[in-house]
């Protein structure tokens, strides 16, 4: 038996991290969180279950027998996922119309923690954004 891997061969992994990356950034735009660690995880335990699977019947591990669906990714970034640790305000350097330098509040920086494995998620939330779902209402610059 010969064990050799196609080079340049587009595997189930790589489908799986465009994908998730694709999934990530649309949370990222709606600055929300995103558990990419447990998504990562269940999925190498689902083909890894499928080659102890093919091993067991074969002897060894088929490839064509290891088809993972990568399914709803989005269900990791159901908020019921998540518990909330810390919510502080994020500081940056701001210059002025004059060219001052000067530190201002550009969002918040919020902590969570995923329930299922206790992995931490960090979010940049713009202060817009941020008092929006607070229901504060915001004077828009023309």
């Amino acid at each position: 038996m010969v064990d050799y891997k196609d080079i340049g061969a587009v595997s189930m992994l790589d489908v799986f991290d465009t994908e998730l990356a694709e999934v990530s950034q649309k949370f990222v735009m709606q600055h929300k969180p995103f558990d990419e660690q447990c998504a990562r995880i269940d999925f190498r335990d689902k083909i890894e279950t499928q080659e102890k699977e093919s091993e067991r019947r074969n002897g060894f591990v088929k490839v064509e027998d290891i088809k993972v669906e990568t399914g709803n990714l989005d269900r990791y970034g159901d908020e019921s996922r998540f518990e909330l640790i810390k919510d502080v305000e994020a500081y940056d350097d701001i210059i002025s119309s004059e060219g001052k330098k000067t530190r201002g509040i550009i969002g918040h920086m919020v902590d969570y923690k995923c329930k299922q494995r206790g992995h931490g998620v960090s979010v940049l939330v713009p202060l817009v954004v941020y008092n929006e779902r607070k229901g504060k209402k915001v004077k828009k610059e023309e």
